[in-house]
């Protein structure tokens, strides 16, 4: 009796241990890099909370570009000098960030990688001299490049 007891909960573990493994708090298949992705979204999301610039220029690639969600007009467009202006912008205007966010994919082809994911935020923001939250649902990809050995965000913040 004990014996079958023995092997019925050895076979019941092993076919909970072969089962397909996930990336943390998500239904996205585990791989060691979209793990390590999705460490590094929630290193964003957190540095977007507490407002560290300094943790979001670490995480930002040398060779950053964003086109402001609109391919046809440049004049949105901007570079890495150009997310220096956006991070001073949110160390003048913006007090407070609640930002929640839920990985939808995590795609990673050679030295360059994605991640879609959904967002919901609250943003206290100073606006002349009155203080207004706002808030914002939608979704949205960073894009990443390996550089050095490292993933660098190139696109998305």
């Amino acid at each position: 009796m004990i014996a079958r007891a023995l092997v019925l909960g050895l076979t019941l573990l092993g076919v909970v241990g072969c089962g397909d493994r996930y990336v943390r708090g998500t239904d996205i298949e585990y791989t060691t890099e979209r793990q390590e992705l999705a460490d590094l979204v929630e290193r964003y999301r957190v540095a977007v909370e507490q407002r560290d610039t300094d943790a979001l220029r670490a995480l930002a690639s040398r060779r950053y570009y964003e086109n402001g969600s609109t391919t046809t007009d440049p004049s949105d467009d901007y570079d890495y000098r150009g997310l220096e202006q956006v991070f001073i912008d949110v160390q003048n205007m913006v007090k407070a960030v609640k930002y929640e966010i839920e990985l939808q994919a995590i795609e990673v082809l050679g030295e360059r990688a994605t991640v879609d994911y959904a967002y919901r935020s609250q943003y206290l923001l100073t606006l002349g001299e009155q203080d207004k939250w706002a808030t914002a649902a939608d979704k949205n990809r960073l894009s990443f490049l390996r550089e050095d050995g490292q993933w660098r965000i190139v696109s998305g913040m």
